[in-house]
């Protein structure tokens, strides 16, 4: 938090990201951070018609970094795209600028989500479901904003999902397992190269399929008993 950023190095950065938008990396994602760290430290904010007619500092960060994406784009702060994005940008400005959460927030808490989900995607059986980075914070803003207190860290988790993406159960975690360590044993994992039929690594398929096993049948208890049909 002692080094602030400054405009003019917001500005660069939302350049480069620009660029790089092109490669294929999470470039919005990082925007919008800089454009939370830049807000908190009052570097920028929501004063409309600070550059000029309906354009103020969220229209200004989109606009270079558009610019720096499509070298031979005509920005206009009033398309639809570019009007979105921007206002994507603005929620940011707006996020950095919530005094609510006390001292470091909400970057602090940002960080945390941004972590949980690099938690998350290293984690091949979440991956999937996951969300990108930019959908992410933009849940997460828009959900902050409208509270008078920090999101707790335990519902972060929410955020980080696709819509329409429920939690894996427990149950599908262990089938997960169970699958890999199959293939572990059998040799079949990373492309037919890696075996391991150890006594540990086969125990632990074995546990884990009597847990499966386990939940089946405790699923079925409280589903009652079955009528049995008397011919």
């Amino acid at each position: 938090m002692a080094n602030t950023i400054t405009y003019d190095e917001l500005i660069a950065m939302a350049t480069d990201l620009g660029k790089d938008a092109g490669r294929g990396s999470d470039t919005q994602g990082k925007l919008l951070l800089k454009t939370l760290e830049a807000s908190y430290h009052g570097v920028i904010d929501l004063k409309a018609n600070k550059y000029g007619h309906e354009v103020d500092d969220a229209v200004k960060i989109t606009e270079t970094y558009v610019k720096a994406r499509q070298a031979n784009v005509v920005f206009d702060h009033k398309a639809p795209n570019q009007r979105k994005t921007a206002s994507c940008v603005r929620t940011y400005v707006k996020l950095g600028g919530w005094t609510k959460g006390g001292n470091g927030e909400p970057i602090a808490t940002v960080n945390n989500l941004v972590a949980l989900r690099q938690k998350l995607r290293a984690n091949p059986l979440e991956a999937p479901r996951l969300d990108d980075m930019f959908n992410t914070l933009m849940k997460f803003g828009r959900a902050q904003l409208k509270q008078d207190t920090l999101i707790p860290d335990d519902q972060l988790r929410d955020f980080c999902y696709k819509p329409g993406q429920n939690l894996l159960s427990p149950e599908e975690i262990i089938e997960g397992l169970v699958k890999r360590l199959d293939k572990l044993i059998s040799g079949e994992a990373s492309s037919g190269t890696a075996c391991d039929k150890a006594p540990e690594i086969i125990n632990a398929r074995d546990q884990l399929r009597k847990r499966l096993s386990a939940i089946a049948k405790a699923r079925g208890a409280a589903k009652g008993p079955s009528l049995v049909k008397v011919a």
